[in-house]
Formats: C-alpha cells, sequence, structure tokens
C-alpha cells in the first residue's frame, strides 16, 4: 500500500471510529422507531416508543444506559471498515476520473459517481455487520445473540450466507445515492465556503467551516433516500420475531416490493418516514464529523 493510500485509510478508520461512538445513542433511537409498526405518538397507548424523549426514558428504564449503545461493537468495526473503505476507494477513484475529459468539466457529476462507487463497494463490504448490529438493537433484553461473534454462527446455521445479506438491495439503492450526494453536496459546499472566505485550498477552509458544510451535507442527502432506509432496517429483522416482542407488532414481508406495499397499506406514506428526526440529527452530526474529522486526520498526517 501506497503512503498516500495508507493515510486515507487511516484518517477513514479515524473518522469513522470517532463519530460511530459519539452517535450510537441516535442510531438506536433511529432503528427502534424504524422497525415499530405502532404510530409514534402519545395518542396510541399501544405504541411502545411516542416521541424521542420518550423513548430515551424507555430505554434508560428498561435497559440503562449501555441500551442506548446496543450494538456498539459491530457497529464500531462497521463504521471503521465502511470509512476506510468508502474514502480509499473514493479517494482512488477520483484520481483516475480526473483524467477522464468529461469528468474535468462536469465536476460534480465527478464527485457523485465516484462517491456513490465508494459507498456501493462500503455497503458490500459492511453489510453482514449492518444485520447484526441491527438485530442487537432490536432484541428483547437479556434474549437472542450473547454476541456478535455468536449471532454470525447462528444467522450463518439458520439462514446461510443470505442471512448476512439481508437488506443489502434496498441498502445499495440507498447507499449509493447518498454517499453519491454526501461528496458532492460536500465537495459543492467546502467550494462556496472556499470562495466565501477567499481560502486559497480545500486544506485551508478551518474546522468551524468543515463542521458547518458537512452538516449541511448531511441534511440535503438524508432527505433523498430516507424511505429506502427504513426499508432495509425491516427487511434486516425479518425470521427475528421470537426476539422482538417487546416492541409492538412484528412487521413482516418476504421482499423489497412487498415491504414497500405492506408499509405503504398499513401506516401511509408517513410510515416511510418514521425516525427521520434522529435521523436527520444523527445524518447532520455524523456527515461533519465523517468529513471535519477525515480532513483534519489527512492534514496532521501530511505533516508526517
Amino acid at each position: 500500500m501506497s503512503e498516500q493510500n495508507w493515510k486515507n485509510a487511516v484518517a477513514g478508520a479515524s473518522s469513522g471510529a470517532i463519530t460511530r461512538f459519539l452517535c450510537q445513542p441516535l442510531d438506536v433511537l433511529k432503528i427502534r422507531f424504524q422497525v415499530q409498526i405502532e404510530p409514534l405518538s402519545y395518542a396510541y397507548h399501544t405504541s411502545k416508543y411516542k416521541s424521542i424523549i420518550h423513548a430515551l426514558t424507555v430505554i434508560y428504564s428498561e435497559e440503562g444506559i449501555r441500551g442506548l449503545w446496543k450494538g456498539h461493537n459491530p457497529a464500531q468495526i462497521l463504521s471503521i471498515g465502511y470509512g476506510i473503505t468508502q474514502f480509499t476507494v473514493y479517494e482512488r477513484v477520483n484520481r483516475s476520473a480526473e483524467t477522464i475529459e468529461f469528468f474535468q468539466k462536469h465536476k460534480l457529476l465527478k464527485n457523485f459517481c465516484c462517491g456513490g462507487f465508494a459507498g456501493a463497494t462500503a455497503a458490500f463490504v459492511s453489510t453482514p455487520l449492518d444485520v447484526i448490529r441491527t438485530r442487537l438493537i432490536v432484541q428483547d433484553a437479556g434474549q437472542g445473540y450473547r454476541n456478535s461473534v455468536q449471532a454470525v454462527g447462528l444467522i450463518l446455521r439458520k439462514d446461510g450466507i443470505r442471512g448476512l445479506y439481508r437488506g443489502f438491495g434496498p441498502s445499495l439503492l440507498q447507499i449509493t445515492p447518498l454517499a453519491g450526494s454526501n461528496f458532492m453536496f460536500y465537495k459543492f459546499y467546502c467550494g462556496l465556503l472556499q470562495n466565501l472566505l477567499g481560502a486559497k485550498s480545500h486544506s485551508d477552509l478551518p474546522t468551524w467551516g468543515l463542521l458547518l458544510m458537512g452538516s449541511l451535507t448531511g441534511f440535503s442527502s438524508r432527505a433523498l433516500v430516507y424511505p429506502l432506509d427504513v426499508i432495509k432496517k425491516r427487511l434486516q429483522i425479518q425470521g427475528f420475531a421470537q426476539h422482538h416482542q417487546t416492541f409492538g407488532k412484528h412487521f413482516e414481508c418476504e421482499g423489497f416490493i412487498q415491504c414497500v406495499i405492506r408499509t405503504s397499506k398499513t401506516e401511509g406514506f408517513l410510515g416511510f418516514y418514521k425516525g427521520i428526526v434522529p435521523s436527520m440529527l444523527k445524518s447532520g452530526i455524523t456527515t461533519a464529523l465523517n468529513f471535519c474529522i477525515y480532513d483534519e486526520t489527512k492534514k496532521i498526517l501530511a505533516q508526517i
């Protein structure tokens, strides 16, 4: 591995690890909301979770503070692996794309395509860990899997390798445009800030600027693809009903199309946006931290 590649890998790993630890509670909330069929409202007494504050209170009272970091270990490995893969692949593909005349004239499209390819590659690498952490987060306290290693064994024994890739289809449909939009918006917003501040290059932008542009990027991208994330999470918990009994009804479907139809019929259009508030908060914060930590780490490594 060349010096530049290992620096990109280290920066990507640092970005993924730090961001995941800080934002895991928001991820737990988002996933719990996504797999709950009942409305997120105080008007429905059968709803397990009724709002963000109510959900935090319930999780803390039933599972303790550790409940807010449930599934953190596989999620941490996922984030590190995803960060390394995404940023390393992006940098390499981006360097190749810069030699193509079409992309030299269409910078935004170049960033979208390179980011989308990087995201798709990272999704393939990280989907098994995503399935495991989703199931650890939604399982009842004291039931289901004891740890990530046991989860892998049981899933392989019951469903084979296919079980570790549940929801990969919608995940690919979601992550490809999301990652592409992230890189496109981030480069675009940073370019605007660079012109506004009169900075000579992207590396001269202040940390607060990187965080702000990252937040705007997260909000812009997440709003485009959120329904696919809901569908993905619901597909990932299929065959897991016996360990998911205290969260209300278990959503059952046999594939992507049926998941869309049943969600639409039982919960309406808003069903595809369950958990959108914590998700938008998480997306704004995580995207800001991801890009900011990545860029700042690259600056530090460049001095070595």
